[in-house]
């Protein structure tokens, strides 16, 4: 038999089928911290494959495997599916949705504002551009 590394969650009814059609799973059971890194992974995986999805019935998978790991999130946290959607729709009527089809390419804040202290507190997320910005080129820094 031929071995394939994939360090990762699996569903669970999967290992058994898998092991029905003949392979053989070696899982490890994981401790409290590991499962919830794991999980957070998990839903970065999914992810990145609603990115990847070419056709609708993929798109249908990867976000059925998404809104699974969701839960799965929701579970670990101990956080209702109905907090959750109460406080989407809080945020949806306070900031709205991102239908628009809108990018924010950048944003000048005002100086003391909280907006900009959050971006100076968070520069691999926020950088700074330089004062005299050439919109050709938005991805200089000032440093």
């Amino acid at each position: 038999m031929r071995k394939f590394y994939q360090n990762k969650l699996w569903r669970d009814k999967l290992i058994a089928l898998r092991e029905s059609q003949g392979a053989i799973v070696h899982s490890v059971p994981l401790a409290h911290a590991e499962f919830k890194e794991e999980l957070g992974m998990k839903l970065v995986e999914e992810a990145n494959e609603v990115y990847a999805a070419q056709t609708h019935q993929e798109m249908v998978d990867e976000i059925v495997d998404v809104l699974e790991a969701i839960d799965c999130i929701l579970e670990f946290h101990g956080i209702p599916k109905e907090e959750i959607l109460k406080h989407k729709e809080a945020k949806l009527i306070e900031y709205g949705s991102y239908t628009d089809h809108r990018l924010v390419d950048y944003v000048e804040y005002p100086t003391g504002s909280a907006e900009e202290k959050h971006c100076l507190e968070n520069p691999d997320r926020y950088p700074e551009l330089c004062e005299d910005l050439d919109t050709d080129d938005v991805n200089n820094c000032c440093k």
